[in-house]
């Protein structure tokens, strides 16, 4: 049994300040290893709900998180952390979604030579070192606004201000030539902006890599268990369209980042997070895994630096996040037998029998 939970989520308002970090963790255990690690831990002595959020707070709830993150099960055998970095989300889908939509309409394959990723990474490390930090703040809300709420002011917003940020003086020679990529894209508009199920909400990307990964190491098309939070709620239809596509098992990308279609898992239920252990285990990885993450100057960075040296937490390399060079390098000389993209295209019918 797979179990899933998430924490950070903001859905598509990917300039929340407060949050800025998405987490999906995901638990696999038997039965067995369930009652197994409940008597271990006291679990039933300790009578509640397991949330990391209202335990990391007391010594006794500190106590009860020790406990289960030294506990043997809790291990990369059984947990996979994964995680989002929002900001880079942002620019990661300004190039998926403007710039990927112009140059496929002009015979380009952004994803070939890791192209996109080069554009991504590029525009997210100059906008962090731009010194006008309020510009490139009205610059990430006017694309995220256009995105969630398409209209003509907003679109008319976005470019104007990417235009401002061009010709900004503080703005160097390689921003300017990253950014002269956006403008020429406006032609395509309605096109990229068509389909809101697809757009910057960060549970799909991540719940889809993670079954891949589990599919990986075991073979197994397991039982996925989800909470009734909103961000499963909203896509469960989509990911059952694409654990049903009508193919032939295919494996399709990049180099390591290889994925299969039909989406390999097996049944996909919605439960009750106070009803199921495996629920509560993830959601104290996925909350523990943000409160890592995120910067903090209170009392609890002792703790929170305790919690960055679990062994589980080192390396996660399911994430949404600023590439290193060696990466991109590496991903620049892949090529695909078969373009994820252009597969799933191909198959939009099986995607979604609805939508043609």
């Amino acid at each position: 049994m797979l179990y899933f939970d998430e924490a950070g989520y903001t859905g598509p308002d990917l300039t929340n300040k407060e949050q800025p970090y998405f987490a999906l963790a995901s638990i696999r255990m038997t039965d067995d290893e369930v009652a197994c690690m409940k008597k271990d831990i006291g679990y039933c002595e300790w009578g509640k709900e397991l949330h990391f959020k209202s335990m990391y707070t007391n010594p006794h709830g500190r106590a009860m998180l020790d406990k289960i993150f030294n506990h043997p099960l809790m291990d990369d055998n059984h947990v996979l952390p994964s995680f989002a970095y929002k900001i880079y989300c942002i620019y990661a889908n300004i190039v998926n979604i403007l710039v990927e939509t112009m140059y496929y309409n002009q015979g380009v394959n952004l994803y070939e030579g890791a192209k996109n990723l080069i554009l991504a990474n590029g525009l997210y490390y100059f906008a962090t070192l731009h010194p006008n930090k309020d510009l490139m703040t009205e610059f990430e809300n006017c694309f995220v606004t256009m995105v969630r709420e398409p209209s003509v002011g907003s679109v008319a917003n976005f470019y104007r201000t990417t235009d401002k940020l061009v010709y900004n003086a503080d703005t160097k020679d390689g921003f300017f030539e990253m950014l002269s990529e956006i403008p020429p894209t406006i032609q395509y508009i309605k096109e990229a902006l068509t389909d809101k199920k697809f757009y910057i909400d960060l549970t799909i990307p991540l719940f889809s890599v993670s079954i891949q990964e589990w599919y990986k190491r075991t073979g197994e098309k397991d039982t996925v268990l989800f909470d009734t939070s909103e961000p499963f709620y909203a896509n469960k239809e989509f990911m059952e369209h694409l654990r049903d596509m009508d193919v032939p098992e295919t494996v399709v990308g990049y180099g390591k980042e290889k994925h299969v279609y039909p989406l390999p898992v097996g049944n996909m239920e919605i439960v009750k997070s106070h009803e199921e252990f495996g629920i509560q285990l993830a959601d104290v990885f996925a909350s523990a895994l943000c409160f890592a993450l995120t910067p903090r100057e209170d009392k609890f960075v002792k703790y929170q630096d305790k919690i960055k040296s679990l062994p589980i937490f080192q390396n996660i390399k399911l994430n949404i996040a600023p590439s290193t060079n060696d990466f991109i390098e590496e991903r620049m000389k892949e090529t695909a037998e078969i373009d994820p993209l252009v597969f799933l295209c191909e198959h939009s019918d099986e995607i979604n029998p609805e939508q043609n």
